[in-house]
């Protein structure tokens, strides 16, 4: 018998598929917001925006199959849900780099670190708690 067996254990292992699809969203999200706001000088915030959609639309096609194995509708209320979380943790994201580039002083690559710190761990639950539940 495993530490992974039982509720607690499927728990645990809920949180490691959504840590792992979570990292690939990640970087994504890192891949795009680089490739536009460092390679290609467009501006930090729709650079931002852009990144975060598309991690936010692998963040969705993986966790409804895989992390929470939902079997509603792609187009349902649960997407509806889905996005209204994203959209939260976006605006959340959006003031921590406007907080960190522009009165911190962070350059806009070093911003994105603890953005993407802390809104892992805000995605994580309204996803569980809220989206998937």
């Amino acid at each position: 018998m495993s530490f992974l067996d039982g509720p607690r254990g499927a728990e645990i292992w809920r949180m490691v598929k959504f840590g792992i699809t979570g990292v690939a969203n990640t970087l994504v999200d890192a891949l795009i917001y680089t490739l536009l706001a460092g390679a290609l000088g467009i501006n930090v915030y729709l650079a931002q925006v852009c990144g975060y959609m598309a991690g936010m639309l692998n963040s969705y096609l993986v966790n409804r199959s895989w992390t929470f194995k939902t079997s509603s509708r792609f187009f349902s209320f649960q997407m509806v849900k889905f996005v209204i979380s994203n959209l939260l943790t976006l605006a959340v994201s959006i003031g921590m780099l406007k907080l960190l580039i522009d009165f911190m002083g962070f350059g806009t690559i070093f911003a994105k670190l603890p953005t993407v710190c802390v809104t892992i761990l805000l995605n994580f639950i309204l996803s569980r708690f809220w989206v998937f539940k």
